[in-house]
């Protein structure tokens, strides 16, 4: 647990009537990375709202998915975020405030309004959503190793299929032309 981030009461924030503000340097124990994570976060209760916002950033390890080379990769963000505090299904409240859940910018998160507010897992959200879906190291990517033992290809190709026979014998024989003519 990063030292500062514990979860506050949402009552709490309440009570406090202004925004709290959290800086931090620490490691992140569901996400493992190369260096601290290090950032700041402001949240402010509004009513029905919880305003959230922050930067974060680290760098972590990845594997290629096509190299299978391992990489470093900085993560950050920027974020600003409102979550509802209340039912999912309070869109009549929602309204009264100005948002619309069903818009592609809505209403996201949502939370008891007796619950907590966890800011390390806020934290660990919004760096996991900076996460490649696809890893790929860079242009300079050698792809998928090939095998160059031509020990290993002459191998397999005696166990292969008989059936296949004559599409190896092209493969084998790169020089000469198929007889294969188009239309």
């Amino acid at each position: 647990m990063i030292p500062g981030l514990e979860p506050v009461p949402l009552r709490e924030l309440q009570a406090l009537g202004s925004v709290r503000e959290w800086e931090f340097e620490g490691q992140l124990e569901e996400l493992p990375s190369l260096t601290p994570v290090r950032g700041t976060i402001r949240a402010e209760h509004r009513g029905n709202i919880l305003e959230v916002s922050g930067s974060a950033q680290t760098i972590v390890c990845l594997c290629c998915d096509r190299c299978l080379k391992h990489f470093n990769r900085e993560l950050s963000t920027e974020t600003n975020e409102l979550i509802w505090l209340g039912d999912r299904e309070a869109a009549a409240e929602m309204a009264e405030e100005g948002l619309d859940a069903s818009s592609v910018d809505g209403l996201v998160e949502c939370l008891d309004p007796r619950g907590l507010f966890e800011p390390e897992r806020w934290v660990f959200e919004q760096l996991s959503l900076q996460m490649p879906a696809v890893n790929f190291c860079g242009d300079g990517c050698s792809g998928m190793p090939q095998s160059v033992n031509p020990e290993l290809t002459a191998s397999v190709t005696p166990s292969a299929d008989p059936r296949w026979e004559a599409l190896l014998s092209l493969r084998s024989d790169p020089g000469e032309e198929s007889e294969v003519t188009r239309d």
